[in-house]
């Protein structure tokens, strides 16, 4: 799995067999509520989405280039609940043939989780597209769509708000986390990964990075079932990356690393602008 937007374009479609757990409805005791509490203060505008963005990356594996991705954010107006992101990518590694992915979310800022996202991916195995809707925290409505097949509709549960990948990247830059980890949930098509992921705090830039002031976040990607066990029945494998961000208020995605096989993953900002 790559857990980050970074890398989404360089996946196989996630035809992951999920365990779906379906609400069912019935009847309700009634119950006598008290006064409901008044609602939280809403979260201030972040900063780092408060300006529309469009970046560039490149994408080596080793010694070679092997894709390219683009970022683009729409600027957040005060007092607004969701942000709009989209990401394009397109490469091919590993011999996966050359595959194309492009991501649309809906990113709530005052909750921190994705609200709607279209995942639509092509390459050798085929056009592949998944929608979801996170109706609230950890409960989503998905919709799988093949070409020339009818759309295979489920709904999943998890005791914990989920991310797309390009809203797991949003959500750290609205708040990253500290020395403590963070444990995040992030659904890549229909494969659900656990990533716990903490800072270690402000670093010198790694060699041939922008040299910029940067943090670095240092994580663990594992694949889960939906009842939070472990998967080691696929293909999935254990992932480690460190993601490096600019360590100012935009806190841009910098550089991201990740080890796969014999040489690394890198992704590189080439080109950003924001206004």
């Amino acid at each position: 799995m790559w857990v980050t937007l970074a890398l989404f374009a360089l996946t196989r479609p996630a035809d992951v067999c999920m365990e779906w757990s379906s609400a069912r409805a019935g009847a309700a005791p009634e119950v006598v509520s008290a006064p409901a509490a008044p609602p939280p203060a809403a979260r201030p505008l972040p900063p780092a989405l408060a300006q529309a963005e469009r970046a560039h990356y490149r994408i080596d594996y080793g010694v070679l280039e092997i894709g390219e991705l683009e970022v683009a954010i729409a600027a957040a107006v005060p007092g607004a609940t969701l942000v709009h992101a989209d990401g394009h990518g397109s490469g091919g590694v590993l011999g996966l043939g050359h595959m194309d992915s492009h991501i649309a979310t809906e990113f709530d800022v005052q909750q921190l989780e994705s609200r709607r996202w279209d995942n639509a991916r092509s390459g050798r195995e085929g056009d592949l597209r998944d929608r979801a809707q996170q109706t609230a925290a950890g409960h989503v409505d998905l919709v799988r769509e093949r070409p020339g097949r009818a759309g295979q509709r489920a709904s999943a549960t998890l005791a914990a708000p989920l991310l797309d990948p390009l809203g797991f990247l949003l959500r750290l830059r609205v708040e990253p986390p500290g020395a403590r980890p963070q444990i995040l949930y992030v659904l890549d098509g229909q494969a659900l990964w656990r990533v716990t992921i903490a800072s270690v705090g402000r670093v010198e830039p790694p060699e041939n990075a922008a040299r910029v002031p940067m943090m670095r976040l240092d994580a663990e990607a594992d694949p889960v079932h939906w009842d939070g066990s472990p998967a080691t029945d696929g293909d999935r494998k254990h992932r480690s990356f460190k993601l490096w961000l600019s360590d100012d208020a935009a806190r841009v995605p910098v550089r991201l690393e990740m080890p796969v096989g014999i040489a690394d993953v890198v992704v590189a900002l080439t080109q950003i602008s924001r206004s």
